[in-house]
């Protein structure tokens, strides 16, 4: 799972991503779940980590990640479906740059610009609301 969450992580590290792994491991209102595909070394292909507010029905993505070679395969669409049914949520939003805007838009985000937070970065609020 390591190998896949260093792919949406700014300077991964092995320190960071340990931290990250606890706080998943700690936090109740923390949730990562993983998609594997049929592989040899069956490694993780892809993640989703959410911090939940299960009294609002509302998580937010703090990471989301598909392996390179699968990209484009619509495994990050299903993941975010699945964990939407798994914990009952009738609204989701990420924060994002530039790079993953479309994905969040054909998987019926709506896009907010949140404007240059770090100096030579747009980001991105996303928010997804369920029926």
């Amino acid at each position: 799972m390591t190998n896949v969450l260093a792919q949406c992580i700014y300077k991964p590290d092995t320190e960071k991503i340990n931290r990250i792994v606890k706080a998943y491991e700690e936090n109740p209102l923390r949730a990562v779940y993983a998609y594997y595909q049929e592989t040899q070394d069956a490694a993780a292909t892809a993640i989703i980590g959410l911090k939940l507010n299960p009294e609002e029905k509302h998580a937010m993505i703090l990471h989301i990640a598909v392996d390179h070679n699968l990209r484009g395969t619509g495994i990050g669409r299903k993941l975010i479906d699945e964990v939407i049914s798994i914990n009952d949520i009738t609204s989701l939003e990420a924060e994002t740059d530039k790079d993953a805007v479309n994905f969040y838009r054909s998987s019926g985000f709506i896009i907010k610009s949140l404007g240059e937070k770090y100096p030579g970065v747009e980001r991105f609020l996303c928010v997804k609301k369920i029926n």
